[in-house]
């Protein structure tokens, strides 16, 4: 309570009361599974597809999931996500040319695959020295520009340790002997080695959920780059989506096997998937650009590549919140895939009619459109047809996290009429919001949502006298038009 001591004029300032709600991020994306480069670091939060190549590297080889599932959720419009490498032992690339040392930047088996090729060397005072990998016809192609009239002098202004670093994102050199030039090597260059890593098991991924990602509550989306049901990580999978039940404020988009072709029910009911509101599956792989793809230095290589679907899906969930909002669908011909060249197997309308009513997303091509998501539903679409679309599903995910951060100021205030007055001011204030944007059926607000908190509303005497103030919310969730139907009738003459 202020004094007043002395005669005077005393201005106060009088709170309103009003703390607004910001809305939570609605797309942030966790990619957990095995890079090939820094396979050892924590989560690391990126926003660009420069950013991950920067930390992680570029895709050198077909079977990097990880790089080429971020390549596909940029492509469709993804924004920020937490890059989660799972493995265990990582080791450096290096070798040893003479007097210098030349190691990969980064651990991991990525490193293998670098080629150092040495020239012109006069074995006294300088040499020059090329960077990079092989094709596959097994010829060396660079990956950097050459590096010329290298020195092993400290004080030469080429002098190779600081050129390389100065230059170079992809090894480092030690120099251990300043007077022992490198020879000259054959023109397919001599390969880094020792790299490697352990790829992590289902108690890793479980140890990883529980103690690091689960403090992570911005994450709102989850990919398993190199896992797909059934064949390859059914278990890593079923503790993500294990972990997605738990925390309750995270989607897992999962993938199927790349061979598996769902032509009818039968083959999708015999693989028993997961029936989690918090999951969704799409299907099927999409061909992209192989970017090792080169026509003069890389040619041998296919010029696609399939990839699963699930980093895609992730991207354009993201690209539609931020157009259209979290309760659009992200489904439809709004939902064009970008770098998509084709698809691993066609989707008619005789196989949606099978694999929709299970929660299958189909991906389908389209007469003037292209490749586009036909689906938005999740695998609980059956088990719990409440929460049978995605988009209702992450519409509640976002009212209850924004709602959750935003009455955070309620906690140890006295429970009595002006807080439960405030609850009800803050949160209909921020469903309001909402309705006006269109997210909520009914045309008024009283339609659309209710917010009620009160002593012999929401709560008793008794709950009081716990320490509980309860707030109970409702909404009208906007479902998609999936079945578009239009009845048409012959007129007949009339006299």
């Amino acid at each position: 309570m202020p004094s007043y001591l002395h005669p005077g004029v005393y201005v106060e300032e009088i709170p309103s009361g009003s703390r607004p709600i910001a809305g939570v991020a609605t797309s942030t994306a966790a990619f957990v599974g095995i890079t090939q480069r820094n396979s050892d670091s924590g989560p690391e939060l990126i926003g660009s597809l420069s950013d991950y190549m920067e930390l992680f590297g570029p895709v050198l080889t077909e079977s990097d999931h990880m790089g080429l599932a971020v390549q596909s959720f940029y492509q469709n419009g993804g924004g920020a996500a937490y890059i989660c490498p799972m493995s265990t032992s990582a080791t450096t690339s290096d070798e040893v040319f003479a007097g210098i040392t030349v190691s990969a930047q980064g651990t991991g088996p990525w490193g293998d695959l670098l080629y150092i090729r040495i020239s012109d060397s006069d074995s006294a005072t300088s040499f020059n020295m090329e960077l990079g990998t092989r094709n596959n016809d097994g010829t060396f192609y660079a990956l950097e520009n050459k590096y010329e009239n290298l020195s092993l002098d400290s004080a030469s202004d080429n002098y190779i340790t600081a050129v390389v670093a100065e230059r170079s994102s992809y090894i480092n050199v030690v120099v251990n002997d300043a007077a022992n030039y490198p020879s000259d090597t054959s023109n397919d260059g001599v390969v880094l080695t020792g790299g490697g890593q352990s790829a992590g098991v289902q108690s890793d991924y479980i140890t990883f959920y529980e103690d690091t990602l689960r403090k992570f509550r911005d994450v709102r989306v989850i990919v398993l780059p190199g896992h797909s049901w059934p064949t390859t990580g059914s278990d890593i999978i079923s503790a993500t989506q294990s972990h997605c039940d738990k925390v309750k404020n995270c989607v897992l988009i999962l993938d199927t096997d790349e061979s598996l072709e769902l032509a009818n029910a039968s083959v999708v009911n015999g693989l028993g998937l997961p029936t989690s509101t918090y999951t969704a599956l799409y299907y099927p792989w999409i061909g992209v650009s192989n970017p090792l793809y080169h026509q003069d230095k890389n040619s041998a290589v296919d010029k696609t590549i399939n990839i699963a679907s699930s980093a895609a899906a992730a991207g354009m969930w993201a690209k539609i919140d931020s157009k259209r909002g979290v309760w659009k669908a992200p489904a439809g011909v709004e939902a064009q895939l970008s770098g998509v060249s084709s698809l691993a197997f066609q989707v008619e309308n005789l196989e949606q009619d099978q694999l929709n009513p299970l929660g299958v997303n189909c991906i389908r091509k389209l007469p003037g459109y292209g490749s586009v998501f036909w689906g938005a539903r999740t695998l609980a679409t059956n088990a719990d047809p409440e929460w049978r679309y995605v988009p209702v599903r992450r519409t509640a995910i976002y009212i209850e996290e924004s709602i959750y951060n935003g009455i955070q100021w309620a906690v140890f205030e006295p429970n009595d009429e002006p807080l439960w007055s405030s609850l009800r001011a803050n949160i209909g204030g921020f469903m309001n919001g909402m309705f006006r944007a269109g997210a909520f059926q009914g045309s008024k607000a009283s339609d659309a949502y209710f917010v009620r908190c009160g002593l012999g509303d929401t709560m008793t005497q008794a709950d009081i006298d716990r320490g509980q103030v309860i707030a109970l919310i409702g909404f009208a969730a906007l479902k998609p038009a999936e079945f578009v139907i239009v009845r048409i009738q012959q007129k007949v003459g009339e006299e």
